[in-house]
């Protein structure tokens, strides 16, 4: 099990709420935290530790319970130049509960993104 904690600070110009994102398992997911306030998008890439095959279920649960992002897709995006665009959503202040599921096989990533 891998455990990350990402934390962003805000610019000088601007008045941002403090975001953090824990994460754990085989599939590694990724946001940059600097500068996410309510209103803005959170833009998530992922990284397989294992040899994790193709296709995934990509799952965000809002604060309210709500699922906002439910997708099925081919390539994870990552932060390569000619991966797939970043899975994207609007934040408010809350957690969001964040899952990626390779769909043949055991491979799992989870993650909590806490907008405060």
């Amino acid at each position: 099990m891998i455990l990350v904690n990402y934390s962003g600070k805000p610019s000088r110009n601007e008045v941002a709420v403090p975001a953090t994102l824990e994460t754990q398992g085989d599939i590694e997911i990724i946001c940059e935290t600097i500068n996410l306030a309510p209103n803005r998008n959170a833009k998530l890439v992922f990284r397989t530790w294992g040899d994790a095959q193709p296709p995934y279920q990509i799952r965000v649960r809002a604060p309210s319970g709500r699922v906002i992002v439910e997708r099925v897709i081919r390539q994870l995006p990552t932060v390569d130049p000619q991966s797939a665009p970043p899975v994207s959503f609007s934040v408010q202040k809350g957690e969001y509960e964040i899952s990626v599921t390779q769909l043949r096989g055991g491979a799992e990533g989870l993650a909590t993104l806490t907008i405060t």
